[in-house]
């Protein structure tokens, strides 16, 4: 494949394009390449890849607030109503689990094992493939993001005070707290499991190396880097929290200790609020606060614009499995996705 657009084919020439009543707040493609949009007056919206049409399913009482890829397709969402749901590509819903009175803030699935996760206050609820609930692990507090590991056994996530691991045992399940003060957002595993990385309120990033628990510091965001993506094969992190793309080399054992960031993008003077990362490509997509889409070589050679902005920040930013298509989402309800075939 090659990248992707001319410079001036904007999406609004060369992308479908919707605009909903209400914001969108997360956007998934499942291993299949279906599309999900999950939105502020719970309703999912699924898009199929060269259809004009979008399908919304009422999935929700209230916002949807985590959506993510299921690991028999489809997709889970979690809301404030305190339902973990699965929806399939052919719109049937199912409950996995109802929290009466309480938030599913963040979700996750696990494709090798086929277990999902769902966060609600202080803990974590996992599940089998078949719905089956396996443990309730209590955290502390006010726990936020939440993730399994690459193998898919091992959670990780992020509270005030640091990030904890939990690890299946025969009789249960054994909590590591990786502690650092502050607030702690979202949590994002190394594709091979050699490093664990958080987001801070204190707009900073903290990483620990697991192999021997070995921490460092990435301080110096302007804004909170909420938005995370491994790039070339987990030897790069990307951020927001910036005017541009945040880069994080983590070559070697050391990871990024003793090193710098580097910063590619634009001078628009306009935060970046969503990264991702092409699955094949060394390019990057970043979405800005005031709606600006483009596509960003990782050689800094430039960007190549995608989307006008239109004064609502990108909130949700994704590629598809294979790299073609680009999905893009805001605020003010407009998501689009973009085919990056030439």
């Amino acid at each position: 494949m090659s990248l992707l657009l001319p410079p001036k084919a904007l999406a609004e020439e060369k992308g479908t394009i919707w605009t909903w009543p209400a914001p969108v707040v997360a956007a998934a493609f499942d291993a299949a390449g279906h599309l999900a949009f999950g939105l502020g007056d719970g309703t999912i919206r699924l898009a199929s890849p060269g259809e004009p049409q979008a399908v919304a399913v009422q999935a929700h009482r209230g916002a949807v607030l985590a959506l993510a890829p299921d690991g028999a397709g489809g997709f889970l969402s979690g809301g404030d109503d305190g339902r973990l749901l699965r929806v399939a590509p052919d719109r049937a819903v199912i409950e996995i689990a109802a929290v009466p009175g309480r938030w599913i803030s963040a979700v996750d699935a696990a494709p090798v094992t086929g277990r999902r996760l769902a966060v609600t206050g202080s803990e974590v609820l996992v599940f089998d493939a078949d719905g089956t609930p396996v443990t309730r692990l209590q955290g502390p507090a006010g726990l936020d993001g939440a993730a399994f590991d690459p193998r898919g056994r091992r959670i990780a996530a992020a509270h005030y005070g640091g990030v904890t691991i939990w690890s299946p045992r025969q009789r249960a399940w054994a909590a590591k707290l990786h502690g650092w003060q502050g607030a702690h957002l979202a949590v994002l595993w190394h594709p091979r499991s050699r490093f664990v990385v958080s987001a801070m309120q204190e707009k900073a990033l903290h990483a620990w190396r697991l192999s021997d628990g070995v921490h460092m510091q990435m301080p110096g965001y302007p804004a909170k880097p909420r938005s995370l993506a491994w790039a070339d094969g987990g030897r790069a992190l990307l951020t927001s929290g910036s005017e541009g793309v945040v880069s994080w080399r983590f070559t070697g054992r050391d990871g990024p200790m003793g090193g710098t960031a580097s910063e590619s993008g634009w001078a628009r003077g306009v935060p970046i609020t969503r990264v991702a990362a092409h699955p094949l490509l060394p390019v990057a997509a970043a979405g800005a606060k005031d709606g600006f889409v483009a596509l960003i070589p990782l050689d800094g050679s430039g960007y190549v614009p995608v989307l006008r902005p239109n004064g609502a920040a990108v909130e949700a930013l994704t590629f598809s499995p294979d790299g073609r298509w680009l999905a893009a989402a805001d605020a003010g309800g407009r998501a689009t996705l973009v085919d990056l075939q030439p």
